[in-house]
């Protein structure tokens, strides 16, 4: 198997950066500078994203967590942004031993709104997003940009800046998206979180449209001793937009005890 793009910078305790859907490693370029003097960082395209190529197969998202634990360093901490953040937990679920603390950002451990956990996407945006795919990729990821960033602060500003990091690498792959998407439609890691044996932290945006910020209440019933912070103002990339507020949430969950 081709084994994914990764990238490395800094030294220190080891913190593993996976993106979201549709996006690269490239988006973690302000946390890279921030954290590279204190951390080393390992940087991961996801497969079909960036510049990593689609494994034989395809991937779900055991398998999707399976390839980022082959390229991770043993003993990081991850922080998993959206897609990347439901990869993250479920690597921290099925290699405790591996992984030393997980950060959801803007991630939580069901993404599409059932009747038992209403705080979540309607199912009907993601088919959509899955039907035009087929038509037109870079205009449905356009789409998606947008709606991330929607009711953001300085929403236009920071549309132009992610464009351009996208911009910055290959266009994903299809049927990486069509993966992406399923795992997002389908998966539901709540009845799992009672065996998570790592300190867990999620950082959710109070204006997120993908991950609605009422969903906290219901993931601290789930995981008493989970971190959750809510950032006012804030969206779907937090660490993009609001990077400062960001880190002064992180530190001290990662900080080495």
């Amino acid at each position: 198997m081709t084994p994914l793009h990764t990238e490395t910078f800094g030294q220190g305790p080891d913190l593993v950066l996976v993106h979201g859907w549709g996006l690269h490693g490239g988006i973690w370029q302000p946390l890279v500078e921030a954290l590279q003097n204190h951390y080393r960082l390992t940087v991961i395209d996801l497969p079909g994203h960036g510049h990593s190529a689609m494994p034989a197969g395809g991937f779900d998202l055991n398998r999707l967590s399976q390839i980022l634990m082959d390229v991770a360093p043993a003993h990081a901490s991850w922080i998993g942004w959206s897609l990347g953040g439901m990869a993250a937990l479920n690597a921290a679920l099925h290699w405790p031993q591996q992984i030393n603390k997980v950060v959801m950002v803007a991630a939580q451990p069901q993404f599409i709104k059932t009747d038992d956990w209403p705080h979540a996407t309607p199912g009907t945006s993601l088919a959509a997003f899955t039907d035009s795919l087929v038509s037109n990729t870079e205009a449905t990821l356009k789409r998606f940009l947008s709606l991330q960033l929607r009711d953001s602060n300085d929403e236009k500003a920071l549309l132009r800046r992610v464009r351009s990091i996208v911009d910055e690498r290959p266009l994903p792959q299809g049927e990486a998206l069509r993966l992406g998407l399923e795992i997002l439609k389908t998966a539901n890691l709540r009845p799992s979180l009672q065996q998570l044996q790592r300190p867990i932290q999620f950082i959710l945006g109070e204006h997120d449209m993908l991950v609605p910020v009422q969903c906290a209440e219901s993931i601290q019933l789930l995981l008493p001793k989970a971190h959750i912070e809510i950032m006012p103002g804030v969206g779907h990339i937090p660490f993009l937009s609001h990077t400062d507020e960001f880190l002064q949430l992180l530190l001290p969950f990662i900080e080495p005890r």
